[in-house]
């Protein structure tokens, strides 16, 4: 049995290389046949291929086999592929990177849109916030500014009412007849309510003997014209009667009057003023004092109209009329 099995080896064997293996011919014959190198050569393949001997390429009975030129050269360009491959899937990953899809990054134009609507509704809310703090703050300056005004208007009217009761007062002290224009007042109106004045508003200048203020007949040209305005005629000399005498002295130019009368008629109180073309319209009260100097709040026994104008020298009183009679009851 194991002659018959080396046999039927040998057959198979034999088979194969008839198979595989060229026949040799002699190349000093024809030319036709393989040469003794290519022989070898193909023998070692055959071998290699069956198992039956194991012989490394380089090596060719016992003799190291020169590295072929064209194999060097088959291995640089291989190297140089593999490189010029490696370099094209690099730049392949980059691009891929760079070409990422936003979906597979879970970003979605909703996201954005979302984040940017986001962001457009946080700046208008901003931008009215700001609106809404300007218009507060220019609120304020207006509001601010209003109030003075009030303010500073209020404080004008206050004064220039209490300069209009200072212009009247000798008015009412003396009692002064209504008159629709000065140059109708006589000498005596006139004088009285000069002297009147220089009473109730005297100067630090004056002299004063045995209870008399000596004063110039210039002094009272120049009361005159503050009361009722420059223009006007009249003569100087004494004046009153025998409850108060403004007595005038011709050869001095000086007058005698008295620094502290009893009682005067009547004290005045503005109640109003309406402003006009050239000046103001007042309604002054007319009240009894108590005493000599001080007053109280009586009620007023009568209404005056009176109209100033205003000059070069301040205002100064145009006409004077009665504009209410009040009776003891107050109707």
């Amino acid at each position: 049995m194991a002659n018959k099995k080396k046999n039927r080896a040998k057959r198979v064997d034999a088979e194969i290389v008839e198979k595989d293996v060229p026949v040799v011919k002699s190349s000093e014959t024809d030319g036709e046949g393989l040469s003794g190198e290519d022989f070898t050569a193909s023998v070692t393949k055959l071998a290699d291929a069956t198992g039956i001997i194991e012989i490394p390429g380089e090596m060719l009975d016992g003799n190291e086999k020169k590295p072929s030129v064209k194999k060097d050269k088959s291995e640089k360009k291989q190297r140089k592929f593999a490189i010029s491959e490696l370099d094209d899937q690099v730049k392949e990953i980059i691009d891929d990177a760079l070409d990422e899809n936003t979906d597979d990054l879970g970003i979605t134009d909703e996201a954005v849109n979302q984040e940017s609507s986001v962001s457009f509704s946080q700046a208008l809310t901003i931008a009215f916030g700001v609106i809404i703090l300007a218009f507060a703050i220019v609120g304020m300056i207006f509001t601010g500014h209003q109030i003075k005004t009030y303010v500073d208007a209020k404080n004008d009217n206050s004064k220039l009412i209490s300069s209009f009761e200072r212009l009247v007062i000798p008015l009412a002290a003396s009692d002064t007849p209504t008159f629709d224009d000065v140059s109708s007042l006589n000498r005596d109106v006139l004088l009285t309510a000069a002297c009147w004045d220089i009473i109730l508003s005297p100067s630090a200048t004056y002299n004063v003997e045995n209870g008399y203020y000596k004063i110039s007949y210039l002094e009272l040209d120049q009361r005159i014209t503050m009361l009722f305005g420059k223009g006007l005629q009249y003569e100087h000399g004494t004046v009153g009667d025998e409850e108060l005498m403004f007595s005038y002295d011709q050869s001095t130019g000086m007058y005698k009057i008295p620094c502290a009368p009893r009682l005067i008629a009547y004290y005045p109180k503005v109640d109003s003023i309406e402003q006009t073309s050239d000046g103001y319209k007042l309604s002054v009260s007319y009240r009894t004092p108590v005493t000599n100097w001080i007053s109280s709040d009586t009620s007023a026994e009568k209404i005056m109209i009176c109209n100033v104008k205003k000059s070069d020298i301040g205002y100064t009183i145009s006409s004077f009329e009665v504009g209410e009679i009040i009776n003891e009851q107050g109707l």
